[in-house]
């Protein structure tokens, strides 16, 4: 039996992204004795050509791809990505190939039924990838029928006629190790310092308003061996020779207990690593844990910090305050750790006043050079309890179950005035930035970025050149000129 994994993400913001979850599958049909093959399109110039060339060599027998993007996740400004993906590689791929093609990956969690109808398919896996996977091909293999198996989504005469729930793995130490340079050229993605990703846990039980991560991943926590974890990144650095590795858990800090376990752990390794995390949890930062992160060579972190307000914090359904907001700002400043701040502005209740409140909070506990990451709008996803809300209060306000994007409407501020607030602090404030219109950096421009940054700077995170570029342009008057420009045509 030949498998043909096929990686479709060719988003590229704020870096191009390893696809770690495919390799966990791959590895996963490798460990069963399965024949299988890897294409990546990320950086390919003509996906139509590439496919035909992968396809007619190979001649799989099953072909599974993953789709890690509906969109850009911004509620500004969104770019859908599943139109590119279908013109790009669905259509063509299905004019090669008439055997089974089933979807996978982040997106799939979320929309898995909606998207196989968007995308003329007929099956699609949510949830964990690996079991589901193995048992897909098996059953295809042996001629079983696939009603039932969990996780599965089928399809059928335009219809879907089964939607089954997750398969989640319930020993993340039970599967294999993987190494996504087996699979993957990782020649490109060094080219921009992209990281390794590692996983300490899965599954998410916060209840953020707007979040799916629990509908991916499960309620509950499951836990992977610190020890575990630990060797398993000295053993990708030895494979590698990457240093640079993210933690891409939900939320990094919590169980916080569980978080020290892993980083004591991997600080007896001693190794010289340049680390970072995203899904920082604000209210779980205590001194320990940072200095924890310094000892073992974290270079920066993002920090879902979301609001800087108490009422917005209660509104998107965080379990921190303003003050720990504050307080975990500070350690990380103290401790000389590189902060991305992620804000999610026009959330149920914003007003102008939040807004300020916000703004003036994180100005107040972030460094002038760390990074303020700022959403306009929240964007509305399956299954999240804003969705559930917005459903209940108005039936029709999504024909496809938010698969094309829809976005909250505070009811004080359009997001327009909330797009003109948020475009006044970031014109003042060099280290704002502005996810609907500053993630369109071209990406030759992060590549050079990335090799001045390894000749002169090599412990910088690459964004904090968007800062210099900014501070620069403010001494020499550039930003004044922009502000009145702004002004001028916002006016007119």
């Amino acid at each position: 039996m030949k498998i043909l994994l096929i990686n479709a993400n060719r988003f590229k913001h704020p870096w191009p992204v390893i696809p770690f979850g495919l390799s966990c599958v791959a590895a996963a049909l490798e460990s069963k004795g399965y024949e299988l093959q890897v294409l990546d399109l990320c950086f390919s110039k003509d996906c139509a050509k590439d496919l035909k060339r992968q396809v007619l060599l190979f001649q799989p027998m099953i072909i599974g791809l993953s789709i890690r993007n509906i969109d850009n996740s911004a509620g500004y400004n969104t770019l859908f990505l599943l139109e590119a993906t279908k013109n790009e590689i669905i259509k063509p791929l299905k004019s090669l190939f008439a055997g089974p093609i089933v979807i996978g990956g982040p997106s799939v969690g979320i929309n898995g039924a909606e998207m196989l109808s968007y995308l003329d398919l007929n099956y699609a896996i949510r949830g964990d990838g690996e079991d589901a996977i193995v048992e897909f091909v098996r059953r295809i293999d042996t001629d079983t029928p696939l009603e039932g198996l969990e996780g599965l989504v089928i399809r059928k005469d335009e219809k879907i006629i089964q939607d089954n729930p997750p398969l989640l793995v319930k020993d993340l130490n039970t599967l294999p190790y993987v190494n996504p340079g087996k699979y993957i050229d990782l020649t490109q993605y060094r080219k921009y310092n992209s990281p390794l990703q590692i996983q300490t846990k899965r599954g998410c039980a916060l209840e953020c308003s707007y979040c799916t991560y629990n509908r991916i991943e499960g309620l509950k926590y499951r836990l992977r061996d610190a020890q575990k974890v630990a060797d398993q990144i000295e053993k990708l650095y030895i494979d590698t020779g990457i240093s640079h590795l993210e933690f891409t858990d939900s939320t990094f800090n919590i169980p916080l207990a569980h978080c020290k376990k892993v980083l004591k752990a991997l600080k007896k390794k001693n190794l010289k690593l340049n680390l970072r995390t995203m899904g920082l949890n604000p209210g779980s930062v205590d001194e320990e844990l940072v200095d924890l992160m310094k000892q073992n060579g974290f270079r920066d972190v993002d920090l879902g910090a979301e609001a800087g307000c108490d009422e917005m914090l209660k509104s998107l359904g965080k379990n921190y305050s303003k003050k720990e907001v504050i307080h975990a700002g500070k350690l990380l400043q103290e401790k000389g750790i590189p902060v991305t701040w992620y804000l999610l502005v026009g959330a149920p209740g914003e007003t102008k006043e939040t807004l300020i409140e916000t703004f003036n909070t994180i100005n107040q506990a972030a460094s002038k050079w760390d990074l303020i990451n700022i959403g306009v709008g929240l964007r509305v996803y399956k299954g999240s309890p804003i969705a559930i809300g917005m459903k209940n209060d108005n039936p029709s306000c999504t024909k496809d179950e938010f698969l094309k994007p829809v976005a909250f409407i505070p009811e004080a501020l359009s997001l327009e005035q909330v797009k003109r607030i948020t475009k006044q602090f970031a014109l003042k404030n060099p280290n704002y930035f502005m996810f609907d219109e500053d993630e369109t950096t071209p990406l030759f421009v992060l590549r050079l970025g990335t090799l001045i940054l390894k000749i002169f700077a090599p412990d910088q995170p690459v964004w904090r050149l968007h800062i210099l570029i900014r501070m620069i342009q403010k001494v020499t008057g550039i930003g004044l000129l922009k502000r009145m420009l702004y002004h001028l045509f916002e006016r007119s």
